[in-house]
């Protein structure tokens, strides 16, 4: 009995140290592994580039690689009040500015806000490097941090960005839900939605695109009827499904139409 608990010590010890020689093999290497929580792994796009890209649950982000701010990984999704409908912005090379298509908010390449009525800067994801020998891959974690308005503009400018030249988030073919179809099959993560905005019994809803009268929806939960004012917001969204209803509603607008 004693020498089959000094046996397991020593194999204890060695699997601990065998353990402990991973990690530090891992730390002196400069090897950033994957934690609980990272959200994904993304390639650096060139220098002065910024390309839209999704994160493992299908949250839209922009991967920003500029010349002046740097490296960055920015939800994609305009910080407004939870009970309203969100918006995606866009990303316009010339001027080096994401754009707000509903507000007009212009943000800098870091997220920070330069001009219009947002009260906030975009929300930017922790990231680190993927190792010594992967310095063109970022890994993305979960912590984030909401961007300030800029001290200055940097010379960057709001103009208005040619058609052709945006940066935009767009779906794959076969991506598209109809909103009654999202919330029968409930599919995880964030989906894309086709469809147009109704307020009916108290409550928002979005309808199907070819819906006559909004007979085929799915409800949009957390958002303010009051709040929905002007012209009906319709074309594509996305969202999250949940207990049958759309979480986060969220519009995803043409730039160019609305420039």
């Amino acid at each position: 009995m004693c020498d089959l608990g000094r046996r397991l010590l020593i194999g204890m010890a060695a699997g601990v140290a065998g353990v402990m020689a991973i990690g530090y093999a891992f730390i002196f290497g400069g090897i950033a592994t994957p934690v609980r929580g990272d959200r994904a792994t993304f390639d650096v796009p060139a220098a002065g580039q910024t390309t839209a890209a999704i994160l493992d649950d299908g949250l839209p982000v922009f991967v920003v690689h500029d010349p002046v701010t740097g490296i960055a990984v920015l939800d994609a999704r305009v910080r407004r009040p939870g009970s309203t409908i969100g918006v995606l912005v866009a990303w316009c090379p010339p001027g080096r500015t994401f754009t707000d298509p509903a507000s007009g908010s212009v943000y800098a390449p870091d997220g920070e806000l330069i001009s219009g009525p947002s009260t906030t800067g975009l929300v930017a994801f922790t990231i680190r490097p993927v190792g010594v020998d992967k310095a063109s891959q970022v890994i993305v974690g979960s912590d984030t941090t909401i961007q300030d308005r800029a001290s200055s503009t940097g010379g960057r400018s709001p103009d208005v960005c040619p058609g052709d030249a945006w940066v935009t988030h767009e779906p794959q073919p076969g991506e598209i839900f109809d909103p009654s179809v999202a919330a029968d099959q409930e599919p995880p993560g964030w989906i894309w939605l086709e469809g147009s905005v109704a307020v009916a019994d108290g409550g928002v809803r979005l309808c199907d695109g070819g819906s006559s009268g909004c007979d085929r929806h799915a409800e949009a939960v957390g958002i303010d009827p009051a709040r929905l004012t002007g012209n009906p917001i319709s074309g594509r969204f996305i969202g999250r499904m949940r207990d049958g209803a759309i979480e986060g509603l969220t519009h995803v607008p043409d730039p160019a139409e609305a420039s």
